[in-house]
């Protein structure tokens, strides 16, 4: 990661820095902010589930207290009792000005199903926090694709309009020879000019869209907005087709719900087990001490020691119905991701079902558009001559020029179809973290 950065900061340094789309994917999963901040979570749940393991080891915890009491209490005890039997109760004062005490209680979990559970739970979230991770990056590599291919269709864009800018501008040429030579009507001549200034302007709206979805590429590769980057144009690659049959099973978004689910009938045993009896072993060891004036406080005759040993059962009884009202918030919720993993299932195999056929149609396209070019550029060359011996009319020439164009903007539209629908072909199929970068 280190390395790529430091390749990544040279080059942005460089006009000539390109970047095809396997790079700016690799970039992108190593610098991407958003991605980085995500991947914390599978940390979070590691520790979650050492929270949850620390349960079954012992709890040791130490306490100490230092009391000073103003006034004594008092207790009313018969006179008999004290050598004055005349009367029937006289207080008495007990205890001591100062009181001090220390105690150390260990405790060891013996039988706990709830707690066993709760580790279950916990190691059950960390695999369900992978995957959340894993569709993170999907994402991120869908929508690096996507951009990347935004920004090869605006490039193709500029192009085909700079070559329709230098057409009509020949035509110009052509034009203002016979509008001079009194052949062409001045009328047709500035519209003409009218139609070449409007090129013009458009080519003008594609630079500014072009440089508009570069920030946004950048954004995702994670790179500084004044970073210099040149996209790598490889629209004439089309890439090979899917291997194999739909694996809609190994969706992660499938997956997930499949974890969720998991996940919910692991909740609903945590909380039929916590009726069941919890036992614990502990161990205590006290030291007190009780004594009238601070100097008697480091003296040992006024202090004593005291330990237990023992072993404790907890049976709950009754919680006011708690754990009933919880059990049944748990089944509805288990109910709705039953229901939503269905819907998710049915999602994912209409996207397979649209994205291979898309693909399958746009592969067609491309070649049909590419003849369609062919065919539009040699009218166009025709027309052109014709033109310039006067045989054909501007309006034929203008025809032929617009069908050149559009022909242009076809095959150019193919081309980015086939690279789109394949991405979300891989998508569909749950490949694009795999069979989608093997093939770049």
């Amino acid at each position: 990661m280190i390395l790529m950065i430091g390749v990544l900061q040279s080059g942005a340094q460089s006009p000539t820095t390109s970047i095809d789309i396997k790079k700016a994917i690799d970039l992108a999963l190593a610098n991407n902010y958003s991605l980085k901040a995500d991947s914390l979570n599978n940390p979070i749940a590691g520790y979650g589930t050492r929270v949850a393991k620390a349960a079954w080891l012992p709890q040791v915890n130490f306490s100490s207290k230092a009391e000073y009491n103003p006034e004594l209490p008092s207790q009313m005890l018969p006179g008999k009792f004290i050598g004055q039997p005349d009367k029937d109760l006289i207080p008495v004062q007990f205890g001591t000005r100062y009181s001090t005490g220390a105690s150390i209680e260990a405790t060891q979990t013996l039988v706990s199903k709830a707690a066993r559970l709760q580790v279950e739970a916990a190691e059950m979230n960390t695999g369900i926090t992978k995957t959340r991770h894993l569709l993170t990056r999907e994402e991120l590599v869908y929508q690096v694709a996507t951009a990347y291919y935004d920004l090869l269709a605006t490039t193709e864009k500029i192009n085909t309009t700079k070559k329709d800018y230098t057409n009509i501008r020949e035509i110009e040429v052509i034009a203002k020879a016979q509008y001079e030579a009194g052949v062409l009507k001045r009328i047709d001549f500035e519209s003409l000019q009218i139609n070449a200034a409007n090129i013009q302007s458009q080519l003008d709206q594609w630079q500014t869209k072009y440089n508009q979805q570069l920030v946004y590429f950048k954004y995702l590769l994670g790179l500084p907005a004044s970073a210099v980057v040149n996209v790598a144009n490889d629209i004439t690659r089309i890439p090979q087709s899917l291997q194999g049959g739909a694996r809609l099973w190994d969706r992660e978004d499938v997956h997930l719900y499949r974890q969720l689910i998991t996940s919910k009938e692991l909740e609903l045993k945590m909380i039929k087990a916590e009726k069941l009896p919890t036992v614990n072993a502990f161990a205590r060891f006290n030291y007190q001490s009780q004594f009238n004036k601070t100097g008697d406080a480091i003296k040992g005759d006024y202090g004593y020691k005291s330990s237990t040993v023992g072993i404790s059962t907890t049976i709950p009884l009754f919680d006011g119905n708690r754990r009933k009202n919880r059990l049944n918030i748990a089944q509805v919720e288990l109910q709705q991701l039953q229901f939503r993993n269905e819907q998710q299932q049915q999602l994912a195999n209409m996207e397979w079902v649209s994205a291979s056929e898309t693909l399958q149609n746009n592969r067609k396209q491309v070649h049909i558009t590419q003849q369609n070019l062919a065919l539009a550029e040699k009218v166009f060359t025709s027309r052109k001559s014709l033109y310039t011996e006067g045989v054909t009319t501007l309006i034929e020439l203008l025809d032929a020029e617009r069908e050149l164009s559009q022909s242009r903007n076809l095959y150019t539209q193919a081309l980015i179809n086939v690279q789109t629908s394949l991405v979300n072909a891989h998508k569909a199929n749950g490949t694009l973290l795999t069979e989608f970068l093997k093939t770049l």
